[in-house]
């Protein structure tokens, strides 16, 4: 059986469909990767907010649409990054990592790359890598008490909730700032020890 023409035609499309949106897809991924590469070489010498659109998508060899077209902005591009690095840190534990280990997990990462970060911490901006991680903690914890039958949203709790995330990025800053010289163990102990009582057997 041979197809005519009139019927291949459909397939051939749906074939070139299929790859034009692969081909967008890993075009996607590698602007992605150049670009945050790019974000942290750049990083490593200047503040977040010091940094250019130009000077990125000159380091990454990205267009502008190329770089539009997944981001809103410099600051879109260091959260989105942040958070894949926490998929694979502090989101662990979900999958049945204690909280201290996860913990430990995402803050291994930030004291490997601390000049980086606290370059990220230094930002005024409302966008900034220190807001984000207020907001993404706070929805993250919530969830857990949420899973707990604890209402996160009753006054006591979100008091707690919110001095307990920031107390945890004051220190994270302070941390950052004296070049992450205190050992990764004993800034875990202290961010577990400021964990609030009454949530300390959700999160252990």
């Amino acid at each position: 059986y041979t197809l005519s023409l009139h019927d291949a035609l459909p397939i051939f499309l749906k074939g070139c469909v299929k790859n034009m949106i692969k081909n967008v897809y890993q075009e996607d991924n590698d602007n992605e990767q150049a670009l945050f590469d790019a974000l942290y070489r750049l990083m490593m010498d200047i503040p977040i907010d010091k940094v250019t659109v130009s000077q990125i998508l000159e380091e990454a060899h990205v267009s502008r649409s190329g770089f539009y077209r997944r981001y809103k902005d410099k600051y879109d591009l260091l959260n989105s990054s942040y958070e894949k690095i926490l998929e694979t840190t502090l989101f662990s534990f979900h999958t049945g990592n204690t909280w201290r280990d996860a913990v430990s997990q995402i803050y291994q990462v930030i004291g490997e790359h601390w000049i980086f970060f606290r370059n990220a911490f230094h930002s005024q901006d409302c966008n900034s890598l220190s807001n984000y991680i207020f907001y993404r903690t706070l929805r993250l914890e919530k969830e857990i008490l949420w899973k707990n039958g604890v209402d996160p949203e009753k006054p006591e709790n979100a008091y707690r909730l919110i001095a307990y995330v920031s107390g945890g990025l004051a220190v994270t800053q302070q941390w950052l700032e004296d070049k992450a010289n205190l050992p990764l163990d004993q800034l875990v102990d202290i961010l577990t020890e400021i964990v609030p009582e009454a949530f300390k057997a959700y999160f252990c």
